[in-house]
């Protein structure tokens, strides 16, 4: 790291230097989102869930066990409403085409979750339920879970005191009970390439990289605290899009000043198919990823970030 002075933002805290740099009014508690959110909030509530691993667990295997069971209210529940649900699909409206990211609304795990469902169990708690919680950083975790149908890749977010699936990356098995897809890291190389691009590009304020490895459908989320004007507290989920990514990579490092060759550490949780769990780990902040091989090429899909603490800043 060269020895030149810091222009850090004040406040430090990152979320504030992102607000600086993303488009007017995306953290506003006006829009409609949020403002349910905050509905929510207010209502009585149970004790707040831990965070812990275990805490994760339980709240995706209720997930599970609700759709085998047939219960969609259950199901649903551990959903955000506005769920980031994608799949690469190959084939629309029952013909052959050219591959392309799918999104599944919140509404569809309804389709799912239907007692009348074919993925519906007599014995719900002897359904498939391999899970696997990779990390948890504050108030999100990347996890894994293969159900009877489907490898579910998830971004579980602590929000208002309860686990729930924020993103998710979906491989559809051909058949109830079908083998999944092997693990393999034959692309590990690019999708390491891929994301040391995203961050790097951070560092040289260079938008048109950054936004480079990222799909059109991007999804950048994160876990924000809001206070209303009659003094409640709430949180809701602020995101930023793909157009936005590109400001913000042309913005983000004008507030502070890193070097290319600041901290930038790439973990691979697995790679599956056309799907990879990835974290990336920059000098003060970090990005859990959901990649996707789309027409031959890897890109960030979904992307659930925080500000990393005070005390584990580097390169400041």
């Amino acid at each position: 790291m060269n020895n030149k002075t810091r222009r850090i933002p004040f406040p430090i805290a990152l979320s504030t230097a992102i607000a600086i740099a993303t488009l007017a009014g995306t953290l506003t508690a006006a829009n409609q989102g949020v403002s349910r959110e905050a509905s929510a909030a207010r209502s009585t509530a149970p004790e707040p869930e831990p965070m812990t691993e275990a805490a994760v667990t339980q709240a995706i295997e209720e997930y599970v066990r609700a759709r085998y069971a047939g219960d969609v209210e259950t199901a649903t529940s551990r959903l955000h409403e506005n769920i980031a649900r994608r799949m690469v699909a190959d084939n629309y409206w029952g013909q052959p085409s050219k591959e392309w990211v799918r999104p599944f609304t919140r509404d569809l795990i309804a389709f799912y979750a239907d007692p009348e469902s074919a993925q519906r169990l007599d014995n719900p708690s002897e359904g498939r339920c391999d899970i696997e919680v990779f990390d948890i950083e504050q108030q999100t975790a990347s996890a894994r879970v293969i159900m009877e149908d489907a490898v579910d890749y998830l971004h579980m977010i602590h929000l208002n005191g309860r686990w729930v699936i924020g993103d998710s990356a979906v491989i559809l098995l051909k058949e109830s009970g079908a083998k999944p897809p092997a693990l393999s890291d034959r692309h590990a190389q690019k999708i390491e390439q891929v994301s040391r691009d995203y961050c790097v590009g951070f560092y040289e304020i260079d938008g048109d990289k950054v936004q480079s490895t990222c799909h059109p459908s991007l999804s950048k989320r994160s876990v924000e605290q809001a206070r209303l004007s009659d003094g409640t507290e709430f949180e809701h989920l602020s995101g930023i899009t793909w157009e936005e990514i590109n400001i913000l990579g042309e913005t983000f490092n004008t507030q502070w000043g890193f070097d290319a060759d600041d901290r930038c550490e790439i973990e691979i949780y697995e790679i599956r198919g056309n799907i990879a769990a990835v974290k990336m780990t920059g000098t003060v902040w970090f990005d859990y990823f959901h990649m996707m091989k789309v027409n031959g090429e890897w890109s960030i899909v979904n992307i659930m970030y925080e500000s990393l603490d005070r005390s584990r800043w580097v390169d400041v």
